[in-house]
Formats: structure tokens, sequence, C-alpha cells
């Protein structure tokens, strides 16, 4: 250990998975997304490392490599990154253009969803393509389920009107 901290601690500082901006582990994320989802100009600064996905929700930072020193920002995505988002629309399914509040909407009207099985079901009929057009460059249907138990939860906490039943 040297006088400044652990050797754990300068470890975490320097890891090539680990955001310098918020210090998040990030998810090896492919060229392919980064080059389908980022803006022209910030395309040219890609490097030929590895490049990381931001997934921490308060970070602005998307994508990171420590060993190219290049970090791009949500504002420099072609799309909204629905983790980062805290205004509607906020996305869910890149592939089919689900956001929170069409999931939402859903289940105020009919008491539940079916967005998981039918995204599942374009899915095995070969229709996503969640590689390139989700900016985590990977499949939804875990924030799809987790969106929807977050929905659940809020709904179930709101206040039922009461009728004057006269």
């Amino acid at each position: 250990m040297d006088c400044c901290g652990s050797e754990a601690a300068l470890k975490a500082e320097t890891a090539p998975d680990r955001c310098r901006e918020c210090g998040a582990r990030g998810r090896r994320v492919s060229r392919e997304t980064m080059e389908t989802l980022l803006k022209v100009q910030a395309r040219a600064r890609i490097r030929n490392e590895a490049y990381f996905f931001d997934r921490s929700p308060d970070c602005d930072v998307v994508y990171f490599s420590n060993d190219a020193a290049s970090y791009f920002d949500k504002g420099e995505l072609t799309v909204r990154v629905g983790i980062k988002e805290k205004d509607p629309p906020i996305p869910l399914c890149y592939c089919f253009g689900h956001t929170v509040e069409s999931a939402r909407e859903e289940f105020v009207s009919t008491g539940g969803t079916t967005l998981p099985e039918r995204i599942e079901a374009e899915i095995k009929a070969g229709n996503c393509r969640c590689e390139a057009r989700n900016p985590s460059g990977s499949c939804c249907l875990g924030e799809v389920h987790q969106a929807i138990c977050k929905i659940e939860r809020e709904l179930s906490r709101e206040p039922v009107a009461e009728s004057n039943g006269g």
C-alpha cells in the first residue's frame, strides 16, 4: 500500500472497464453499436480499443475507453439513452419503439401488459437488432421487466379515487 491510498482503490481508479467520471464498472460494447448510434462527428473519434457502456443513470457518459482516453456522452448519440433519462419519452425497446410511458399506459388501461411476450415473439421472428439499436448493445428484455415491476409498484401505491356513493 502506498501513502495515498490502498492498491485496490488505485486499481479501481485505473481499471479499463471503470468510468473515470462516475467510477461505475462498464459493460463491453461493440464497435457496431457505437458506429450505429453515435452522431457523425463523434464517430470520427472512435479508436481501435475496447469500449464500455456506462449503465450509471446519473452519469452523462455513455461509452468510454480508458485505453484510448476516449469518452462519449449522451448528447453525442442519435437516440435517447433510456437508463439515463428522467423525462419522457424514456425508451425501453429500441427495435420496436416501446417506452416506459407506453408500457404504463397499457398497464393502466388493461391492468397488465403483454410487452415482454410481444418483444419475445419479435425476437423469435428474427426482427430485432438490439446490438445495433440499443445503446447498451444488448437485449432490452431485462430492462423491460425491471420497468414493468417499477410501474406495478408505482401503481399499487397510487391512491384510488373514492366515489361519493350517495
